[in-house]
């Protein structure tokens, strides 16, 4: 009796076995590629923060870690710590978490623990918490592309080393944008219930929420390491596309208008501000500031009179070398940046 054939299941058999020795071949390829990338980017990151950057800043990530195999690639600090000699300042972190998907190595999701210090010597110091923060940030070849950081429980407590007086923030949520956008630098900022304390005390303003979209001329290039140390604050233009105030109760006061600050640090600007509701700001604001009680009356008038008395008014706020006016009526002086 003749024996049956067994070559179509050889043939199957083999390659069967060829496809599972391709497969372990992929995979052990693979992990050692994983894991020579993973070294280089320890040894580039640990050379970046140990200074041998572009910013010369120093910078130390302690007990640096890379995980993530096999689909992504990421770094543990257990504390991070930053040195910039030249700007006088020195600040210190918590332990952070980054991670990036191995496919799209210049997205970057990161998250960090409180607190965080800073010490300036622009006679400053800064101490702040938070329950949550997570943020995420494109990087390529020129630097940062745009940024994005969310804070839940934010606490900043700012104290001056010359006088010892003590400004404390505190805000359910904040969070802020930013990205190059044609050699431009755009910033777009959200603080929601922000509550403020000074020496301690705190200011008898309701929970006010506010946000900022502004745009910096010729200044992208702060969000490239390799340039940003040729840019300065000084000599800064722009425009405040939109900035609004809202300490509720329909009270919400927007600003709009261009602006430059001079080589000698001096703010010149021209802002539009609208007010809704006039009277409950000027309520608010000389409960608040008793001492400027009489000036805050004088520019609610302003503002209403040029409203022809409605509560709800408009007028330009003149900015000229740190001064600032309210039509004929001084506000104050803001001091150089």
């Amino acid at each position: 009796m003749p024996m049956p054939s067994t070559a179509p299941q050889s043939r199957t058999s083999r390659k069967v076995f060829w496809l599972g020795v391709l497969i372990v071949v992929f995979i052990a390829v693979y992990s050692v590629g994983w894991y020579f990338a993973a070294e280089f980017l320890r040894t580039r990151i640990v050379t970046f923060f140990a200074g041998g950057n572009p910013s010369g800043i120093e910078a130390n990530c302690e007990d640096a870690k890379i995980g993530g195999y096999p689909f992504r690639f990421r770094l543990n600090c257990d504390r991070l710590s930053i040195d910039d000699r030249d700007q006088g300042i020195a600040a210190s972190f918590g332990a952070v978490r980054a991670a990036a998907q191995i496919y799209n190595p210049g997205q970057v999701v990161w998250e960090m623990d409180g607190p965080a210090e800073v010490r300036s010597a622009y006679g400053f110091n800064t101490t702040t918490n938070w329950s949550n923060m997570q943020s995420s940030f494109r990087a390529g070849f020129s630097g940062l592309a745009r940024s994005s950081l969310v804070i839940e429980g934010l606490d900043t407590t700012v104290t001056s080393t010359a006088t010892a007086q003590t400004v404390g923030v505190k805000a359910v949520s904040a969070e802020q944008h930013v990205r190059q956008a044609e050699g431009n630098l755009d910033y777009a900022t959200l603080v929601r219930d922000v509550t403020i304390a000074i020496n301690g005390k705190p200011v008898d303003l309701p929970p006010l929420s506010a946000s900022l979209d502004t745009t910096f001329a010729e200044k992208g290039g702060l969000l490239d390491p390799r340039v940003a140390r040729d840019l300065k604050l000084r000599g800064t233009r722009g425009e405040v596309r939109r900035m609004v105030v809202d300490i509720g109760q329909a009270r919400v006061v927007t600003l709009s208008g261009p602006f430059e600050v001079g080589e000698d640090g001096l703010l010149s600007a021209t802002l539009r501000i609208e007010i809704e509701e006039i009277d409950g700001w000027r309520g608010a604001l000389g409960k608040a500031y008793p001492e400027m009680r009489e000036t805050v009356d004088s520019a609610a008038q302003v503002v209403k009179a040029l409203s022809l008395g409605r509560d709800d008014g408009s007028a330009d706020i003149n900015i000229r070398n740190g001064n600032v006016t309210l039509g004929f009526i001084p506000l104050g002086k803001i001091p150089p940046l």
